[in-house]
């Protein structure tokens, strides 16, 4: 029985791709491939095709593939196990040897050209379902809320704002340092007690900045994994915040800060605050081994640290204790999962060895089988290679998911510049490459403590670098009206893409800001833009509506020019989205190929048109 080739992969000249199955397989698939071309005079020159699969890097296979009868195509079948596979195509004709590559043809052999991809994920592998669908919101706890009832006690080293409408520090000190030493005052309680503010917003899991002891106003510099913060309100109000939040259907997810500790820590202890023997103290210290000194003898001060950062010394890789004590029985994983937290989000996970992220899921499944474990990597986590190795982070045992990075350029960039093929291109990566359990769990993000504020970003065409000028900037009344449209568009796509959208706390409430710090500005509770966040009340509660955005389809409908549109297919239910920014008008039902009465979810209104520079959601 010949296959009906209907999802093409890719076209390079006059040369059609297609594989059957297109995305990520589960391992023990037999997949199709297929290479059809336009005239029968091109295959008639034709003597053989070759299909060159090359193996985790390493194994290269080589299959002859068939002529389709009747047809001016080859195919091959090919049983596939765990792992990551690339393949090309080797053309021999009567007078000459072709190579076709992703999206080019070589008369030579290149290792360096682009390759298709072919993911194959182990076949039990599963993603917790109460996350799909969902809505996170991401908390730095101490810029959100103050609480009422509850007074944080400041930390020796640490400098308290008099106003939350200060400008965070910036300035380096006399060392050329900048301590991150300012903080506001928010806190655990302070999150309990704006609950129903985010329940209104129809969101159901809380990410938190990190929350363990450490004397900073990020907390990144972890001091002991085993406290919550005392200013952030200490271990019994986190276990307040965990049964309130749960009365509300609502899950807590920790970030999980495991490739370094802080300087001025229990485990290092650099300035002898704790009753600990830290690694900086002794050679004695049970801590020692989890860091590299390079020359102890000669200076304590040259150790190994995160890009640089000397209060921040990294752990040894693969180091068996600290493994043992985050991943261990008993370890910092299982307790804090065992205190009814929903899952962590891995810092630089690009850091972490492929060992280290398999023990940190093994210990999250074991303890809480519908934990989520979602890694920070900021490009194409499918194929990504890390410090010369190559990751394993979504075959089935390492991550659950990702913060979706690639997403969010791509939106900014087709946003600001209009070409829609930025969206159309990500897209495609996305949904060939990631295992379908992945891609509905995906951090689906417009902005974070990392980057720009969103409707900066959006609004403003300057890329400031004096942070001077960073601190007093904001965007003129035009800027932000075209921020604001903009950052409208985004949040449709962010909120009806597969994946769970993250919103970034203040984004739905306007607030602007450069990068690190003052997108860690405080939450502007007197002062929130209403017509932001109206607009993503909306778009959460359509989101909230319909089950085709816990793990329906995601098909592209049309790309072209400005315009991008698609739609989400579950059980027969078909819910479409555009957002359009070119000066042409579409006829809806011409696009679509179906002539029926659609009704934006928007405003109620019938919809017969795709409108020029505008957006809608309908059915």
């Amino acid at each position: 029985m010949i296959p009906d080739y209907t999802d093409k992969i890719d076209k390079v000249e006059s040369c059609a791709i297609y594989r059957i199955p297109s995305g990520a397989v589960p391992d023990g698939t037999s997949v199709n491939i297929n290479i059809s071309f336009e005239n029968i005079d091109r295959v008639r020159n034709i003597k053989n095709i070759n299909l060159v699969l090359v193996y985790n890097d390493t194994e290269t296979k080589v299959y002859n593939m068939n002529k389709i009868d009747g047809k001016f195509a080859f195919s091959v079948d090919i049983a596939v196990e765990k792992g990551l596979y690339f393949y090309y195509f080797e053309v021999v004709c009567q007078d000459k040897t072709e190579y076709y590559y992703k999206s080019e043809k070589l008369p030579y052999p290149d290792n360096n050209a682009k390759k298709w991809q072919i993911t194959v994920y182990d076949k039990n592998f599963k993603t917790p379902n109460f996350f799909k669908g969902g809505i996170i919101y991401h908390i730095f706890v101490d810029r959100f809320a103050k609480s009422k009832s509850w007074e944080p006690e400041i930390r020796k080293g640490l400098v308290i704002h008099n106003s939350t409408d200060e400008i965070p520090f910036y300035k380096p000190d006399e060392n050329g340092k900048v301590k991150n030493e300012d903080v506001y005052g928010g806190n655990l309680a302070g999150i309990i007690e704006k609950l129903d503010y985010l329940k209104e917003l129809n969101v159901n899991i809380i990410y938190l900045s990190p929350v363990f002891e450490a004397n900073s106003n990020h907390k990144y510099n972890t001091a002991d994994y085993e406290k919550i913060d005392s200013m952030f309100g200490g271990d019994d109000i986190f276990d307040k915040l965990i049964e309130e939040a749960g009365k509300r259907g609502m899950k807590i997810i920790l970030d999980g800060v495991f490739n370094h500790t802080g300087d001025d820590s229990v485990y290092f202890n650099k300035y002898g605050k704790y009753d600990s023997i830290g690694a900086y103290q002794s050679k004695e210290s049970k801590y020692f081994d989890w860091y590299t000194f390079r020359d102890w003898d000669a200076g304590k001060d040259d150790y190994e640290c995160w890009w640089g950062v000397k209060s921040l010394p990294s752990i040894k890789k693969d180091q068996p204790v600290f493994r043992a004590y985050i991943c261990g029985i008993g370890g910092i994983i299982e307790k804090w999962l065992k205190r009814g937290i929903g899952g962590y989000r891995i810092d630089v996970a690009d850091e972490l060895s492929n060992r280290m992220l398999k023990d940190i899921n093994k210990a999250a499944k074991e303890t809480s089988p519908d934990s989520i474990i979602i890694g920070e990597v900021w490009e194409d986590a499918s194929n990504k290679i890390s410090y010369g190795q190559r990751r394993q982070y979504l075959l089935g045992n390492q991550l659950d998911s990702v913060m979706n990075y690639p997403l969010k350029e791509a939106i900014i960039n087709y946003l600001k510049l209009g070409n829609s093929s930025f969206m159309s291109e990500v897209m495609d990566m996305i949904t060939r490459n990631y295992p379908k359990e992945s891609i509905d769990c995906l951090m689906n993000i417009i902005g974070t403590h990392d980057t720009m504020r969103i409707l900066t970003a959006l609004g403003s065409e300057k890329f400031e670098v004096d942070k001077d000028i960073m601190a007093e900037s904001k965007l003129s009344r035009t800027e932000r009206e075209i921020g604001t449209e903009r950052l409208k568009a985004a949040v449709l796509m962010q909120m009806t893409l597969p994946g769970i959208p993250c919103i970034y706390y203040g984004d739905e409430a306007g607030v602007e800001g450069y990068g690190d710090p003052f997108n860690r500005r405080f939450f502007p509770w007197d002062n929130i833009d209403g017509e932001i966040h109206d607009f993503y009340k909306k778009i959460c509660k359509i989101r909230k509506s319909s089950k085709v955005f816990v793990d329906g389809e995601y098909r592209l409908v049309k790309e072209c020019g400005g315009l991008f549109c698609y739609k989400r297919v579950k059980h027969g239910e078909e819910i479409y989205v555009y957002v359009n920014l070119s000066d042409t008008c579409y006829d809806v039902n011409d696009l679509i190929g179906a002539n029926n009465g659609f009704v934006s979810l928007l405003d109620g209104a019938p919809v017969k048109e795709i409108k020029a520079n505008g957006f809608d959601i309908f059915l």
